[in-house]
């Protein structure tokens, strides 16, 4: 809650006096997330540091693909912390869900530190599917040019 509550990280994707979210809002978010077999949020923690954030992930069966986002707080960032937690995230879609065939996120032109944690990772920005709504870009990282592909 605090997180998302936090301007400084939920500007990126729009809020940036943040959600504004209270304890009955998580509630109600999490048990829709529960209820939903395709969507899956992992909370972030690391040795001397505590929570640093969030990684989750959307399957899309019908093009799949699969959509990721990551938060982290201001004070976990800038330590290698994101890199290591969405490396992570991608193994772990591509080795729990073999039907997709990519994964990709939509950082805003503004947000260099998301694309330089994306580049990292191995995403790249590609054309937008035709499929997909407009977005802010549109970044991805195949299968098989996962280092787990």
């Amino acid at each position: 809650m605090a997180l998302w509550n936090d301007g400084r990280v939920m500007k990126w994707v729009g809020f940036p006096d943040g959600l504004r979210y209270d304890l009955e809002k998580i509630r109600d978010w999490y048990k829709k997330l529960r209820l939903d077999s395709s969507r899956h949020h992992f909370v972030v923690h690391a040795e001397g540091v505590g929570f640093c954030g969030e990684v989750y992930y959307a399957v899309d069966k019908a093009y799949r693909r699969a959509g990721l986002d990551i938060k982290f707080t201001p004070e976990a960032q800038g330590q290698g912390l994101a890199t290591d937690a969405l490396k992570t995230l991608i193994r772990i879609v591509f080795e729990s869900e073999p039907e997709i065939e990519a994964v990709w996120v939509e950082p805003s032109a503004e947000n260099t530190a998301a694309r330089k944690l994306y580049e990292r990772c191995g995403l790249k920005a590609k054309p937008r599917p035709s499929d997909m709504e407009q977005g802010p870009s549109y970044w991805e990282l195949r299968r098989e040019d996962s280092d787990g592909g």
